[in-house]
């Protein structure tokens, strides 16, 4: 029976770690002289460049397992990009109109579908429908940096609307909005965790020179500085199994991607470059 049952532990674990070594993580760096698309694994290990051109290259993100999305700049415009990871082809994707691009106002639900911000509003497309539905948030809203939450029925997004940012979910069904944050400080680039309970952002309530990494429990307010650093740490995105967060931080000279480990409080650098790598996707 114990033997079993040590067997079954040791699986367990096993198929943990099989599932972190999967992982990819979708970041941008400047390393090859112009910011560029790039995957690692995990732990850092197997850099390889995804959309590696002489254009200005950033924003990447996940629509699913074959595609990406990203932003390049031709000349003085800003375009948006699908690119297929096994034909290596690209194709242009629809734009809300009178819109600008950014990489603070798109992303995709692991459903495929897509949010994006612009005029006070949130513009949706689900992934089967042609055209984009909208959710009029008031003329004193400025919403930005949205985020889904994993089961993609709420999008996250940061607001002004109290004279500080704060960040805001909305639901999709009934149009509900909840006020994460609460604060007078800069509280911004909020993202849920997979189980729901915790929302990870960065904020500068404990300094007001710079940004800091932070979760929030959700049931009893509790929050906690996780980077702590004296440099700027932004945009926290949560593993797929949210023991671990991934952040960008300026902290040991210039801007490199972290893993925060919830269990033992750990942090580990995962790029080790003189140019920018950040802004992490998981998937």
């Amino acid at each position: 029976m114990r033997t079993s049952f040590l067997l079954m532990l040791l699986l367990v674990f096993v198929s943990c770690d099989q599932q972190k070594t999967s992982e990819k993580i979708l970041f941008n760096s400047s390393r090859n002289g112009n910011s560029d698309i790039f995957f690692m694994n995990a732990d850092g290990t197997n850099l390889t460049p995804i959309i590696n051109t002489s254009y200005e290259e950033w924003g990447a993100t996940f629509i699913d397992q074959e595609n990406i999305t990203f932003l390049r700049q031709l000349k003085d415009s800003i375009y948006r990009f699908n690119f297929n990871l096994k034909t290596k082809v690209e194709t242009s994707i629809p734009h809300p109109p009178l819109c600008y691009f950014d990489d603070k106002n798109a992303v995709y639900s692991k459903n495929g579908d897509y949010a994006f911000s612009c005029q006070l509003g949130i513009f949706l497309k689900k992934k089967d429908d042609s055209k984009f539905s909208t959710f009029s948030l008031g003329n004193r809203n400025k919403p930005n940096y949205l985020s889904w939450s994993f089961d993609g029925k709420s999008i996250l997004y940061t607001d002004d609307l109290t004279g500080s940012n704060d960040v805001y979910a909305i639901h999709i069904e009934t149009q509900k909005i909840d006020n994460l944050t609460r604060s007078d400080a800069n509280d911004e680039r909020g993202e849920l965790s997979p189980d729901g309970n915790y929302l990870v952002f960065s904020s500068n309530r404990h300094n007001k020179s710079d940004q800091d990494i932070f979760i929030l429990n959700l049931q009893t307010r509790e929050v906690e500085n996780i980077s702590n650093s004296k440099g700027y740490d932004l945009i926290a995105r949560w593993d797929l199994d949210g023991k671990s967060i991934l952040y960008g931080s300026n902290k040991d000279g210039n801007w490199e991607i972290y893993r925060y480990t919830l269990e033992d409080k750990s942090t580990k650098r995962l790029t080790n470059n003189d140019a920018f790598d950040g802004d992490p996707r998981v998937r």
